[in-house]
């Protein structure tokens, strides 16, 4: 029994044993059973992991080990058990050693906070009141506010959670790394609340710093549960001198939702990306502090930022999430890097699940209960009806998986989408590839968001695309033209402008500059880019009108 169950993990892990493995599978079989039923043992991992699940982790370590594999038999301990934990506290140890000279400790303080003085309560502060006498630069200082953060490039990028920053406008940030302490500005400054940076909950500091080491990226294709994982934060502050504490665990799940943060009266931060199951779940300890801290796996590379998320005051367990560092997170990070804002694909239908009958037949994916007019969806050729089974060479399942295959891509971005299309009476349906290029999602969130390249300005006017106007008033005013709908809309108007002073409100529409049609804000700054003197542009006001309005060049300021 105890050799079938061990030949059963190995293949469950994918491994392969040399001949010598072989020969001693007795002998190591009896030392792992050994090891786990150790009192000494067994304490530990009694809340975290069945002995079985431990079994077949020490397998993997103990088969594809470095270090046992240049060490020979002679060189081992005589307690095998002794060099099966020797391998385990080794591969910690070292994965440690390389990621947590990337790992910072951030500190937020209030604008104009007093000495003494004691704030409320706080997503992100410790339970024990706290007075703030001693200066921040002072090595007892400990903040209330406090988070992680992850070292990005060695000139002094950092990224962490978007809700370790909350507001910049009220806020200024001390990092912590190995014991230096760094003033940090946000790569960015607070913009009005329609952007993505609280819908991926990334964000990105910059230090003034030199020769840090950035952190190395894992491969997302490798994770699978059952992966040993360490976590690296500063958890209830800690590690607030920038020395990163640690945890450990395993990979307990992949792609799960996120769950909805609740407070007394409203559900708030209802919609994330995370909540179409994007995050790693894992039984490493995720104390209060350890969000925008690194998961990392046993070669000390980054596979998530953990959140806390699942580790909120009054539900703390060793269980919580970490933010996977997939194509999505590369993309967002990238984006805020250049300080801007990242943008999600939008197609303009109403997906719902397939029907119970169809679902019964083994039929999957999202169905198309609405095409919106004059939107992506509906340009690309999907009907009501059609179910959308893969996005970009990416299968899809439900609804959720939809929504975030989309948020992969940028606005303005193309995409193939594979559907099945009912055909009558036939029980056949037709496949059908669909190429559609994307609009921009428009972002309801409760925390602000912030860039620091904002929109471009052209004689007082900033424009968007119409499917990301911040007010849905102005939206259904765009939208509900049928297929006339502008593709381009006004976001902003700045009192006193030519654009003003031409009639010019958000919300607005915009077809075209002198007679030149435009299709996305790009399209609009690059043609305006070329044009001088008075400019005819065309545009729609809420419920369809269309008029032309004639903005005149603005004198040059002397």
């Amino acid at each position: 029994m105890p050799n079938r169950r061990f030949n059963r993990v190995i293949r469950s892990l994918g491994l392969k044993r040399d001949a010598r493995a072989a020969s001693s599978e007795p002998a190591l079989v009896r030392t792992i059973y050994g090891t786990v039923r150790s009192p000494n043992l067994r304490a530990p991992f009694r809340k975290q992991c069945s002995w079985y699940l431990l079994f077949g982790c020490l397998c993997q370590l103990c088969l594809t080990s470095p270090i046992l594999a240049q060490t020979s038999p002679s060189a081992l301990p005589t307690d095998n058990a002794a060099a099966l934990l020797t391998v385990i506290e080794q591969a910690t140890v070292s994965a440690i050693e390389r990621a947590e000279r990337s790992v910072v400790a951030i500190a937020r303080i209030r604008h104009q906070q007093a000495a003494g003085q004691r704030l409320p309560i706080d997503p992100l502060s410790i339970r024990r009141p706290l007075s703030f006498e001693n200066p921040a630069s002072d090595p007892s200082f400990v903040p209330s506010l406090f988070g992680s953060g992850v070292v990005i490039s060695s000139d002094g990028f950092i990224v962490t959670c978007a809700h370790v920053l909350d507001d910049p406008r009220q806020h200024d940030y001390l990092v912590w790394l190995d014991k230096r302490s760094y003033p940090a500005t946000v790569v960015g400054r607070p913009a009005q609340a329609y952007a993505a940076d609280p819908f991926s909950d990334l964000a990105v500091l910059k230090i003034d710093a030199e020769d840090l080491t950035p952190i190395t990226y894992g491969e997302p294709a490798e994770l699978k549960k059952g992966k040993f994982v360490i976590a690296l934060g500063n958890p209830d502050a800690i590690a607030r001198d920038g020395q990163a504490s640690a945890s450990w665990g395993i990979v307990s799940n992949l792609s799960r939702v996120a769950p909805t943060e609740v407070d007394d009266t409203t559900i708030v931060n209802k919609e994330t990306v995370h909540q179409y199951g994007t995050l790693i779940q894992t039984d490493a300890k995720l104390n209060l502090g350890t969000s925008g801290g690194a998961l990392i796996d046993l070669q000390g590379r980054m596979i998530g930022l953990t959140t806390s998320l699942a580790a909120q005051q009054g539900y703390e367990q060793s269980a919580g999430f970490a933010i996977a560092a997939d194509e999505l997170f590369q993309r967002v990070v990238h984006s805020l890097r250049q300080g801007k804002l990242p943008e999600y694909g939008f197609l303009g239908i109403q997906p719902e699940s397939v029907r119970r009958a169809d679902a019964l037949r083994g039929v999957y994916g999202a169905r198309v209960a609405l095409v919106i007019p004059g939107l992506p969806g509906d340009e690309a050729g999907l009907h009501n009806e059609d179910v959308i089974i893969e996005v970009g060479g990416h299968p899809i399942h439900n609804r959720n998986d939809l929504f975030r295959e989309l948020s992969l891509v940028a606005a303005g971005q193309e995409v193939e989408l594979v559907v099945q299309r009912p055909t009558g009476r036939s029980r056949t349906p037709q496949i059908v590839r669909l190429p559609a290029r994307l609009s921009k999602k428009y972002v309801a969130t409760n925390r602000p968001a912030f860039a620091i390249h904002m929109p471009e300005n052209w004689r007082g006017l900033t424009v968007e695309y119409a499917t990301a106007l911040p007010s849905d008033q102005a939206r259904a005013g765009m939208l509900s033209h049928r297929r006339s709908s502008p593709k381009v809309a006004v976001l902003s108007v700045e009192p006193g402008t030519a654009a003003w002073q031409a009639g010019l409100r958000p919300g607005y529409g915009v077809r075209s500059l002198n007679g030149v049609e435009v299709s996305s804000p790009e399209d609009f700054y690059r043609v305006v880019g070329g044009l001088s003197g008075d400019v005819k542009l065309m545009a729609v006001r809420s419920g369809g009108r269309a008029e032309t309005i004639v903005v005149v060049d603005e004198p040059d300021e002397k």
